[in-house]
């Protein structure tokens, strides 16, 4: 089980964090166990008013096997006696995704009297995961504050878990690039096994918000870490093959752009320029390995490159020469006629130190790829990350979906199976409650028939009062059972006011009103039937407003995505000019790179294509008159016109 703790200040407020867990649009199934958005804020203005600088305390927990509602509830439960809170102001939520559960768990950091207990949290909240593995029978994940949660267990006098996650510790160090799986913790440890070096600790390979960021790029980066993973795994630790395979995914290895802050640090990133992720993270490679890869990969011979085989043949050759021209000179063969050197010796020494051949030169060209872009000059490499940037930018305005149309579609009928499923044990309330309505209600009518009751008066102020509470009650229930339906449809943008019971004054008016308009409906939701065909009814109402909205925002997106092909456009004309550009033009992009001048770049394209954009529609309006002109000139000319 995985926790993750994340501390929210009053000035970023609760919008955003109740965006997530009450609206999350990839999920299959949200479920609220307690709370509402109404009770984040509320907990975000108590904060404001003690004055502190955070208002709410968001964890949350993922389990890596099944867990039920009741389990994560309980959990949840034991985390909030972790940390001291008090367990009634909680907002608990459970989100089904792929078909798994995991618990978002909030928690005011104003507990009326203290502030929510924030020391050593990440540890206490890793033992209360551990702790839960081995109380489930799960298998235990390791995590990178494990020996302190041993030292921590043992002062707790729980040794016995103690003993279970100490196994995971010693356990063997393997392949360093996948995620590993503890073995059995009931595996009793050999010698040489507590002998072993300790495994590294694990890291997270991307932060949430990276992946929340990629997601609305189009890119998984789960998927991405194991295909990465994998083909690491095929590379032999060799980094000029994993460069190669990246290239097979449409990937990239460069530096990154922190190289002031993080010293040969490179990232992996997708042709558009999506960043994945840390090479040294999505490998588990440590830095100090991947500084000697680097070096190797350096001093290795690059496929096409010949300069290290010519070296030596142009060093051999130039003594070669220099001995030649030694023999040579012991050997008289070089001297000059006596009339040249009697001229002029020193125009002769000159005219003979140019002929002669000179030595090779030192100084070699530099071939550097535009991946290394901190190695080029510093206005080309200006240019380059400027071009990258705006044409990454037009890219993701091109890649854009809808927002709605993230996320797996189920049929209508799966969707209403799965809503029925949802509702099932609201509407059995509903319909509890609704029996005992009608059995109060013949009760009282029993009891005024009989006209010598004792205590008639008495006992009819009861029952009179009891069917007014059931009303309440039911109505309560039906607008809950109601607002849960339609805003996991979509129908309704927020989502529901808890169940409250007994009933707040201020909804008494407003469910009457709602229990007397959906009477008819009331009586479709106690039967099972009915109730199935009335949520496929809602699931094709709202499959039909999710496409209306979709079909509009393609409709407004259209104009944007026009201006950015054409901006991409221009950039790839600006990267690689066509040849039908004058070579003036070519010459002034060729300047504007060299200079970093991407806007001049820009403006110097955009006019030239323009001309020719004229140009080519002047000669099209010249070839069309030309061929309405012909057939005239042809019919004047033919033998019939002539003879006449």
């Amino acid at each position: 089980m995985i926790v993750q703790e994340t501390r929210i200040r009053t000035t970023s407020g609760h919008q955003a964090v109740s965006r997530h867990v009450l609206q999350g649009a990839r999920n299959e199934a949200i479920r609220v166990l307690s709370g509402s958005d109404w009770c984040l804020a509320d907990w975000m203005k108590e904060a404001r008013r003690e004055g502190i600088r955070y208002g709410l305390r968001h964890i949350a927990f993922n389990p890596a096997q099944p867990m039920s509602d009741e389990a994560l509830a309980s959990f949840a439960a034991r985390l909030c006696g972790e940390l001291q809170a008090d367990r009634e102001r909680v907002t608990l939520v459970v989100h089904q995704k792929d078909g798994s559960t995991h618990g978002h768990l909030l928690l005011p950091e104003w507990q009326d009297d203290h502030v929510l207990s924030s020391r050593f949290s990440w540890q206490r909240l890793e033992k209360c995961a551990r702790l839960e593995e081995i109380r489930l029978g799960h298998q235990l994940v390791p995590g990178r504050h494990d020996r302190a949660i041993v030292k921590a267990l043992r002062q707790e006098g729980k040794g016995a878990e103690a003993e279970r996650l100490e196994a995971v510790l010693q356990e063997p160090a393997v392949d360093s690039a996948n995620l590993t799986a503890p073995a059995s913790p009931d595996t009793p440890l050999s010698s040489s096994a507590s002998k072993r070096l300790p495994q590294p600790l694990p890291r997270a390979a991307y932060t949430s918000q990276s992946r929340r960021m990629a997601e609305r790029q189009g890119l998984d980066l789960a998927e991405a870490k194991k295909a990465i993973a994998s083909l690491w795994a095929q590379s032999d630790n060799q980094l000029h093959r994993f460069r190669a395979l990246l290239k097979t995914k449409g990937w990239i290895m460069r530096a990154g752009d922190r190289q002031d802050t993080r010293k040969d640090a490179h990232i992996i990133e997708t042709s558009d320029g999506v960043l994945i992720g840390s090479f040294t993270r999505l490998t588990k490679t440590r830095m100090k390995d991947f500084r000697q890869m680097l070096v190797d990969e350096a001093v290795r011979p690059r496929c096409g490159d010949i300069r290290a085989a010519v070296k030596p043949l142009l060093e051999r050759a130039a003594l070669a020469t220099a001995a030649m021209e030694r023999q040579a000179e012991q050997s008289g063969l070089l001297l000059p006629p006596f009339e040249e050197l009697t001229r002029d010796p020193e125009a002769f020494a000159r005219v003979a130190a140019k002929t002669r051949p000179s030595p090779p030169s030192s100084k070699q060209p530099k071939i550097v790829s535009l991946d290394r872009i901190d190695e080029l000059p510093p206005n080309f490499a200006y240019y380059i990350r400027q071009w990258k940037r705006e044409a990454r930018a037009y890219r993701t305005v091109l890649n854009a979906k809808p927002p709605l149309a993230y996320g797996p579609r189920r049929s209508v009928d799966e969707q209403g199976a799965a809503l029925f499923a949802q509702i099932e044990d609201t509407r059995r309330q509903l319909w509890q409650t609704g029996k005992q309505l009608q059995e109060t209600r013949r009760e009282r009518e029993a009891l005024r028939e009989k006209v010598f009751a004792l205590s008639k008066r008495k006992r009819l102020s009861h029952l009179d009062e009891e069917i007014e509470r059931l009303s309440k009650t039911l109505a309560e229930i039906l607008r809950y059972l109601l607002e849960t339906v339609f805003w996991h449809l979509g129908l309704r943008a927020t989502p529901p006011e808890p169940l409250c019971l007994p009933v707040p004054t201020e909804r008494e008016e407003a469910n009457a009103r709602l229990r007397g308009e959906n009477s008819e409906l009331l009586k479709q939701i106690v039967r099972r039937e009915t109730c199935r065909e009335w949520l496929v009814t809602l699931c094709h109402e709202a499959d039909r407003r999710r496409q209306e909205e979709i079909a509009a925002w393609k409709v407004r997106h259209v104009a944007q995505c026009d201006r950015a092909r054409r901006d991409l456009d221009l950039l790839k004309a600006i990267w690689m000019p066509p040849t039908k550009l004058p070579r003036e033009t070519q010459a002034e992009i060729i300047k504007c790179k060299l200079t970093g001048n991407l806007e001049r770049a820009k403006y110097v394209t955009r006019v030239a294509l323009r001309t020719l954009d004229q140009a080519e529609a002047e000669r099209l309006a010249e070839e069309i008159k030309s061929e309405k002109a012909f057939p005239v000139a042809e019919a004047l000319t033919s033998p019939s016109v002539m003879e006449i």
